[in-house]
């Protein structure tokens, strides 16, 4: 009878500590949303200059001062909430983990744009191009006419433009709406492309016989995604999801549409374009044919360039050294900056910078030696895309999305251990930040 006893309580011992973990998350953001409303919040940098209502959203009711210090305790119990959680997955219904993740997508839905004022950027660039005739790929030199939309940046505007014609074009389609449209257009596009490349997830865990739960909790309830990416109105997600649709089509052998997929990733953010090597480095074999992947790569590298000539000119070019000049600048929490600290020689030097280069250059040696040798090319992706951004001058905390799909679809348990540490490595800079 005792031993009975014993073997029903534990699991619901773990499944009340897994919604415990759900509940922490839903409470912390609710209270972090709330806290974004005053006007006051630093949780809003848009709202520096003005905050008017159409900014605040619809849940302006619902405010709560709070300073930065209680922010910072909340988003450390939003992390510890979302690794309990996790620990504890097998316990949680899929319908359970589903809500928990769409409930939580729309809370960050309706909040106003918070860390960061990147979404007006994005309206700022399709301004120029609609309104004010301005090439956004053009050079930095180029005159800008004033624009409304600049109360709402942090900086000036960036030209030429670091994202790719792609996206540029899905801002040309809001500028219509105005800049409180616009913006809130990219919200809700933001949030259904995270929610879609969590279907994804969950669609190529089952193809591949893993437990797509624990897969879509890894990706759907981290906080960089929710508070950061989803929360702020980061373009990240357009290009992820069209990375995890390609791992689905080349699960199930579309390999020409995989390959367009992958190409359509660079063509929103160069970096996200990375995965395309290694499933063009794959083995042929049962159910991969490296040729038709090409095929379609190269077709959809020929379409999308046709279509930003036609549209942007010569210039369009120009965005890819813009996102190499990106790594002139310095993220203070930036891992090599963090090391230069470290060693006392006051941050990023011209040495650090070198060894930063080396050591990603030989991990994407290896992991494309391994794919070459039959390995696991969705882990290899994963682990070019970490020493990416562990080596990286320019880690912003949004550009973990870029990994989390990839470690939540490979086999390698210490690749998705590896995702939460660099999670919780940008979730501390943030804390220290805030204190």
């Amino acid at each position: 009878m005792g031993t009975a006893s014993t073997t029903l309580r534990a699991p619901v011992a773990r499944a009340a500590a897994a919604y415990a973990g759900i509940a922490v998350m839903a409470v912390t953001s609710a209270l972090v949303v709330a806290a974004a409303q005053t006007d006051r919040s630093t949780l809003v940098p848009s709202a520096k200059l003005r905050y008017p209502g159409w900014l605040h959203g619809p849940l302006s009711p619902f405010r709560l001062d709070l300073d930065t210090a209680a922010v910072a305790a909340l988003l450390a119990a939003m992390l510890a909430g979302y690794l309990l959680a996790l620990a504890y997955t097998d316990a949680l219904s899929p319908r359970g983990a589903v809500g928990a993740i769409v409930g939580l997508h729309a809370l960050f839905l309706l909040a106003p744009p918070l860390i960061s004022s990147d979404v007006f950027g994005y309206v700022d660039l399709a301004r120029l191009g609609t309104l004010h005739d301005v090439n956004p790929f053009a050079p930095a030199s180029t005159p800008l006419p004033p624009d409304d939309v600049h109360l709402y940046r942090r900086w000036g505007t960036d030209l030429p433009s670091p994202y790719g014609p792609l996206f540029v074009l899905v801002g040309y389609a809001l500028a219509p709406l105005g800049i409180a449209g616009a913006m809130w257009g990219f919200k809700v596009l933001v949030t259904l492309a995270s929610l879609a490349t969590i279907w994804l997830v969950w669609r190529c865990a089952e193809a591949l016989g893993r437990d797509p739960v624990k897969a879509v909790v890894l990706v759907g309830l981290n906080p960089l995604v929710l508070l950061f990416a989803v929360g702020g109105a980061h373009n990240d997600f357009f290009a992820t999801t069209a990375v995890t649709g390609a791992i689905y089509l080349l699960i199930v052998g579309r390999e020409r549409l995989g390959g367009a997929a992958l190409v359509a990733a660079a063509a929103v953010k160069i970096p996200l374009g990375l995965p395309l090597l290694f499933a063009a480095v794959r083995p042929d074999g049962p159910g991969t044919r490296r040729a038709e992947l090409l095929r379609g790569a190269a077709i959809a590298a020929a379409v999308a360039l046709a279509l930003s000539l036609a549209v942007f000119g010569t210039d369009v070019v120009n965005f890819a050294g813009e996102v190499l000049n990106q790594q002139d600048r310095v993220a203070t929490y930036s891992i090599p900056n963090q090391a230069g600290e470290l060693l006392g020689l006051g941050g990023l030097t011209a040495g650090i910078r070198a060894l930063a280069a080396l050591a990603l250059l030989a991990t994407l040696a290896v992991t494309v030696r391994r794919t070459w040798r039959g390995g696991d090319w969705v882990a290899a992706a994963g682990w070019a895309t970490f020493a990416l951004l562990v080596t990286s001058a320019w880690l912003l905390p949004w550009y973990v999305t870029w990994l989390l799909p990839l470690a939540a679809l490979s086999g390698d348990r210490r690749l998705r251990t590896a995702s939460l540490c660099l999670t919780a490595y940008v979730v501390g800079t943030r804390l220290a930040i805030w204190l």
